[in-house]
């Protein structure tokens, strides 16, 4: 073997054009299969780094009447799991918040996880260093302790391991470090820098705060308990709730939106949006690794038939046909190993490309990296395909009689026939996934060609925002000190030279982190069987419409004193108006977020009407409407500016920041953007999949041409003899041409049919990931059959001229 190793690589060595084109070739397929299954088994096959992974089950609300599967919980669910539920262990809450960390002049905004103590024993880790929260810690005059993660304990504290008992200046108060958190803890939310203990007040354990959304609910089974089991709990749970509620507002919220308590799997739903798109992407990784096998074995069945009159000679010095067909096997070997080596190199940068994007797609999950089992996979995936691309050479050697072959080596250098079938076979392979590859390509880009093409209800040149955090100090103080500083930061945001105008908001266009509430309509009073109606909201403040040029469809934009006493007001979109006040005009309607109000009371009333603006992004399945409430009707819930200036983005940014510190010392901002970026930023999943599929199919194309001109190119230096004889007899150089681009088109249309029956099977596959397209859509299709037959024609167009070029009488006195 040894022997047969270092002939390999003298063949390798003799033929480096062929080598070089292989382990490209085989780098790209094994590399790209590595970095799309690493992303893939990291989010939806690697168990959690927790004790008994399986029992860990996430218990949210599901509102199915309303179309909101999924939203969190609160304390009242937790106190009354904790005390009532029998199938788990424990349970524990979790929540993430942006805490100052530093005092004012330095403060850093940093990712903070906010937790129960029993939230530790539900993920069943220990701490690393010292200990972790104790339920006294719950309690508000000894909360202010502190357990770190083990990445912020390195870099902040250089793993110093007297880091306890020392404190840390978190929003203006000292929290004395307990404990060291384990790196498991980051496997659940990379996020997260340090833990907090969670506090809650009685206000917020009042059963009438039972669907006041805010915190997540996690919980451990017991040993031998199920899903379907604690499911059943729950359900009995909610409908003894739900039998002690007296006539109300949250027993008619129950009903109307069919509110449900649903168990799943820790983190199943979080990963599910992404599911589909992360399968499509292996299965097209998975058709290239085909086309690059399909490619190589087309060549080294080729390579391995031009070499039969070498085997017959080894033949006759006493090789038997085993040892030929383990030197095949060792050369595949060399070379699939080559590529396997090369393709973690290119999995690795890959991989660094995505994780760039992937804290986008999941927050919550960890980078992605080559994990050992995923280094054990190229190991299997090279073997396999070492195996595969050798098979067919082998096969062909173990029919030809090599003996005969020695001795007519001039006459029968041309392929056999068999070798030009299977030959055929392979490149009809090869188009016809290359064209189901491609037309998910294609779909996908016209798709997302939609979905820019969406009328985003606003203008978003030349807006800037980010968002603005307050000094410690802040916490807890009134409405009207909130409001004095929303005045102070519009005038001076208006103030600064090249800002046009300026306005603050709860949340942005297209950043899909908007509140949503029931409503009651004061001129419709409920019935019990009736859906509850719902909508998301957004605090604005005035100017917001003006400075997005959100356009006014009826009424009037908000003015100074909409949100005071008598003046309550609302504004909604076109899709609030034409579902709730069909064929008239919505102005004047009154309603009101939350059970609906008592005799005599106020209601708010409709001052506009406005186009829609996509803040979920384009792909908003919930088709829920939206209302605008003024910043003075509800007081301070967090905020972004927003402002429209042609001035350069950083130049602005650091202006505004100054403002700010000048308005209010310590005022920290973040997130600064343009709003093209944030649009940008919402398609960024469709887009990384749509670009890597692109990528992907873009390779098989080329491999695909490769291999059809490479086929016909070593067929017609293996038919020199008889292109020189149809030469002799009188055919012409177009005759030659026609005849080797027959051959190539030939195979090219067969695997275009084949190729085009799979591409309608994907097609419907995909529809779920198609926007405002059919998975049928004629554009994509023509598209990819014109290139794909346009590079088919020029692979088939340059062995062909080459034939042409023959001279006969050359041919045939080499011959």
């Amino acid at each position: 073997m040894l022997s047969d190793l270092k002939y390999s690589l003298r063949q390798w060595r003799k033929s480096p054009g062929f080598s070089v084109v292989t382990l490209f070739t085989l780098a790209l397929c094994i590399g790209a299969n590595t970095a799309i299954f690493s992303m893939v088994y990291a989010l939806l096959l690697k168990p959690p780094p927790f004790p008994e992974p399986d029992q860990l089950v996430d218990i949210y609300n599901s509102y199915p009447k309303v179309q909101i599967p999924k939203m969190p919980s609160n304390v009242v669910e937790y106190l009354d799991y904790k005390q009532h539920a029998a199938s788990y262990q424990s349970v524990g809450l979790w929540a993430v918040s942006h805490p100052r960390v530093g005092r004012d002049s330095s403060a850093v905004l940093t990712m903070c996880g906010v937790a129960t103590a029993d939230f530790f024993d539900v993920l069943g880790i220990h701490p690393l260093l010292g200990r972790f929260f104790t339920q006294e810690n719950s309690a508000p005059a000894n909360c202010n302790v502190v357990v770190l993660s083990e990445s912020y304990w390195e870099s902040q504290f250089g793993s110093d391991p007297n880091v306890l008992d020392r404190t840390l200046e978190i929003n203006g108060a000292s929290c004395r470090i307990v404990g060291v958190a384990p790196r498991s803890l980051e496997a659940f939310d990379a996020r997260v820098r340090f833990v907090e203990p969670f506090t809650w007040s009685p206000q917020d354990a009042d059963p009438g705060k039972r669907h006041s959304d805010g915190m997540l609910l996690y919980g451990r089974l017991k040993p031998g308990a199920t899903v379907i089991q604690a499911q059943a709990e729950a359900d009995g749970i909610e409908r003894r709730f739900y039998d002690t509620l007296p006539p109300s507002g949250l027993r008619q919220f129950i009903e109307r939106t069919g509110a449900r308590v649903r168990i799943g799997a820790m983190r199943f739903e979080d990963v599910q949006p992404f599911k589909s798109k992360l399968y499509l992407l292996q299965t097209g990784v998975v058709f290239v690794l085909l086309i690059g096998c399909i490619n190589i074995a087309n060549l080294l069945l080729a390579r391995a038939n031009g070499r039969s009159a070498e085997f017959g000679t080894r033949m006759a010095l006493g090789a038997g046909r085993g040892t030929i067909a383990r030197q095949l096997l060792i050369e595949s070997l060399l070379l699939t190993g080559g590529g396997a080596l090369l393709g973690l190199g290119f999995a690795w940068g890959l991989l660094r490309v995505t994780n760039q994007y992937s804290s986008r797609l999941l927050p919550t999950a960890q980078p992605f990296r080559l994990d050992p089992e995923m280094l054990a996979m190229t190991a299997v995936i090279s073997l396999a395909v070492s195996v595969l691309v050798a098979l067919l050479p082998v096969a062909q050697m173990w029919r030809t009689n090599l003996t005969e072959a020695m001795h007519h080596r001039g006459r029968t250098a041309s392929a056999g026939s068999s070798v030009r079938a299977w030959s055929g076979i392979l490149v009809m392979g090869q188009v016809a996934t290359a064209l189901i590859l491609m037309t998910g390509a294609g779909l996908l880009i016209h798709s997302f060609a939609n979905a820019l093409s969406v009328d985003p209800g606003f203008d978003p040149q030349r807006l800037v925002t980010a968002s603005i955090s307050l000094p410690a100090h802040f916490k807890g103080t009134t409405l009207a000190v909130f409001h004095q500083y929303e005045d102070r930061m519009l005038r001076g945001l208006n103030e600064i030279p090249g800002i046009d105008s300026a306005a603050l908001a709860s949340g942005l266009p297209y950043s899909g982190e908007i509140s949503v509430n029931g409503f009651a309509l004061a001129d419709e009073p409920p019935t019990p069987n009736s859906p509850q109606p719902t909508a998301f909201n957004l605090t604005v403040s005035t100017g917001y419409f003006e400075t997005l040029r959100i356009r006014l469809l009826a009424g009037r934009f908000f003015q100074p004193n909409d949100g005071t006493p008598g003046h309550l007001a609302y504004i909604v979109d076109r899709r609030f108006a034409e579902r709730f006040f069909p064929g008239k005009s919505a102005l004047g309607g009154r309603f009101i977020f939350g059970p609906p109000l008592a005799k005599g009371e106020a209601w708010p009333t409709i001052v506009g009407v406005v186009d829609d603006v996509p803040y979920n992004g384009v792909e908003d399945a919930t088709g829920l409407p939206f209302v605008y409430i003024p910043m003075l009707q509800t007081g301070w819930r967090g905020a972004f500016f927003i402002v429209r200036s042609s001035r350069p983005t950083p130049e602005l940014i650091s202006l505004i920041r100054k403002k700010c510190q000048e308005i209010e010392p310590g005022s920290i901002l973040t997130e600064p953007a343009t709003m093209r970026t944030v649009v940008d930023n919402s398609l960024s999943d469709r887009r990384v999949v749509m670009l890597l599929l692109a990528s992907f199919a873009g390779l098989a194309l080329f491999l695909s041409a490769l291999g059809i001109y490479g086929i016909l190119a070593y067929d017609v230096s293996q038919r020199t003899h008889e292109i020189g004889i149809r030469g002799a007899l009188g055919a012409s150089r177009r005759q030659v041409v026609g005849l080797i681009m027959r051959q190539g088109l030939g195979k090219t249309g067969a695997g275009l049919l084949v190729g085009l029956i799979g591409s309608v099977i994907l097609g419907r596959y995909m529809t779920h990931l198609l926007f405002n397209l059919p998975p049928t859509d004629p554009w994509a299709y023509g598209a990819v059959l014109l290139v794909l037959l346009g590079v088919a024609l020029l692979a088939s167009y340059l062995p062909a001229r080459r034939a042409a070029a023959i001279d006969p009488v050359q041919a045939l006195r080499n011959e």
